[in-house]
């Protein structure tokens, strides 16, 4: 019965996610051109015509569609399903993975701020590399996201002192290290935006797991440059955001931070003896 309820959850919480998501796109074409995402009906961006119900159906409008807009019929970028899905498939690891799964007792105040936090990672992987901005309304829902899990513990009988000291103190863990070099660097190494996200992200995780969250993110920028540069031939002297590879670290941890963190712990013990 458990096995039935968990999956009717899941699937109920997938595509409540693919919804968000839908909502997720329309952030990532407002936001960085300052347009207000509380008025005005969805458009389509190319002959901005007003979109009616039957074409905003997160995922099976796209499917239906033909991936055309049916006024004008351009391609719809593939980025509106992928972010859809995505949303909605991470909306689920979520509850089962972090949360625990488990029917009713996996929907929880942690839950929801695991949602936020996944949600705004998105925003930002898709924002910074498309404009090299990092909104601050997606390192606001991040801290936002932190806050609900802290809530959740006191709530429910499992707070400790301890956890919201290492959080405290991981909004400067990584997050004061690079605003020195954005200072002495004058903006030129480091963004504002990075600085303000790691800060969100100590919170969110913990001093800890934001160290392995940042050497995690810089393991897969560097990554990124090589692949491009084999590929594309790319300039490896070429600007690149460092949002969207902190982002991915950021979620790399959210899920395997705790696990690498013993892991090396153990190393270094069993290398002590």
């Amino acid at each position: 019965m458990k096995d039935i309820t968990t999956l009717a959850f899941s699937i109920a919480i997938f595509i409540f996610g693919t919804i968000i998501g839908s909502f997720l796109n329309v952030l990532i074409y407002r936001l960085p051109i300052g347009m207000d995402f509380k008025k005005g009906k969805s458009i389509c961006p190319h002959c901005n015509h007003n979109l009616v119900w039957k074409d905003l159906f997160p995922l099976f409008s796209f499917i239906f569609l033909n991936g055309k807009c049916r006024y004008c019929k351009t391609k719809i970028s593939a980025q509106y399903p992928i972010v859809e899905a995505l949303n909605g498939a991470l909306y689920v690891c979520a509850y089962i993975f972090l949360c625990g799964g488990n029917g009713i007792k996996g929907i929880t105040i942690s839950m929801l701020g695991y949602f936020i936090a996944t949600s705004a990672l998105i925003l930002i992987i898709w924002i910074d590399f498309k404009h090299q901005i990092i909104p601050d309304s997606t390192w606001i829902a991040i801290f936002v996201g932190g806050v609900l899990i802290v809530l959740d513990s006191v709530i429910n009988g499992r707070f400790d002192v301890k956890d919201l000291i290492a959080r405290i103190i991981g909004i400067f863990a990584v997050a004061g290290v690079l605003l020195i070099i954005g200072m002495v660097s004058k903006g030129g190494a480091m963004g504002g935006g990075d600085v303000k996200l790691m800060a969100a992200a100590g919170f969110f995780l913990g001093w800890k797991l934001v160290i392995i969250a940042f050497l995690l993110g810089a393991l897969v920028g560097t990554i990124y440059l090589l692949v491009t540069r084999a590929v594309k031939k790319g300039n490896m002297k070429a600007q690149v955001p460092f949002g969207p590879h902190l982002a991915a670290g950021i979620f790399l941890t959210m899920y395997f931070g705790s696990r690498l963190l013993t892991e090396y712990m153990a190393f270094v013990t069993m290398q002590l003896q």
